[in-house]
């Protein structure tokens, strides 16, 4: 139970893997076209959606652990010049389905979930973690996860090794062109390796992208995120140091069980 929760906390941090299928309309045949223009066109796309230094999102993630399934979703938006966000979120996983926020101020991370309330002060409502220092439960790293904002995943994509356009297709009303891109891991670590479909708008921006990345473990995280609102301006609070936990020790209390 206990690592089943942590991976769906974990999951909390895929603000640019998660996806709603659906929306666009699928070509009836997968095209391949010049491996340079395809390749070109992911790459673009990512530099000028990262340029625009914000932008809102929907996702959605699922994965199993111990055979059984964990889906999240949720909503939020980042500044990615200031690598500043915040998600709210729900997920269901081993028969518990809860909620959490998650935001992000540069290196520090605040979590606020009902399956941590048990474990804090009556005063305290929110986890504040060093990125540095990290925030593990049970065994899963958090932080690594948690830590990400969708400038990271855009990063990922102008790794992209091999790209296939896949055909036409409408995202909230934006004519698109939808892509698969796959991204080998590089030595530093920072690129997860996986299949990458990319919506590329009309406007030049990418406007959705669904990832299958499998982690060491033998993992398989599916995940989808659509993107809306380039540039416009995100708000981020912070929790009052009032009802904010420190971690001094990096671990996150989980239930047990």
């Amino acid at each position: 139970m206990r690592r089943r929760v942590a991976v769906a906390l974990a999951l909390l941090a895929l603000p640019l893997a998660a996806a709603a299928c659906g929306g666009g309309k699928k070509a009836s045949s997968t095209t391949t076209v010049s491996a340079a223009s395809a390749k070109e066109a992911v790459q673009a796309a990512a530099e000028k959606t990262a340029k625009a230094g914000s932008l809102k999102l929907v996702i959605s993630a699922g994965t199993t652990a111990a055979g059984a399934p964990i889906v999240v979703h949720g909503a939020g938006a980042f500044d990615t010049t200031a690598h500043k966000g915040q998600l709210h979120l729900a997920f269901s996983a081993a028969g518990i389905q809860s909620t959490a926020s998650v935001i992000l101020d540069g290196t520090t991370l605040y979590l606020r979930s009902p399956l941590f309330a048990f474990g804090l002060p009556s005063e305290k409502k929110w986890i504040e973690v060093d990125l540095h220092k990290g925030a593990k439960a049970a065994g899963v790293d958090l932080s690594k996860l948690l830590g990400q904002d969708p400038a990271q995943t855009l990063d990922q994509l102008k790794s992209v090794s091999t790209v296939t356009e896949i055909g036409p297709a409408q995202v909230g009303g934006v004519s698109a062109t939808r892509y698969r891109a796959h991204v080998t891991a590089n030595s530093a670590g920072t690129a997860a390796a996986g299949v990458y479909d990319v919506w590329v708008g009309s406007d030049g921006y990418v406007h959705r992208v669904r990832s299958v990345v499998v982690a060491k473990s033998g993992t398989k995280v599916t995940a989808t995120s659509t993107l809306s609102g380039f540039g416009d301006p995100v708000t981020v609070t912070l929790p009052p140091p009032a009802s904010t936990y420190t971690s001094t020790t990096g671990t996150l209390p989980v239930p047990a069980g």
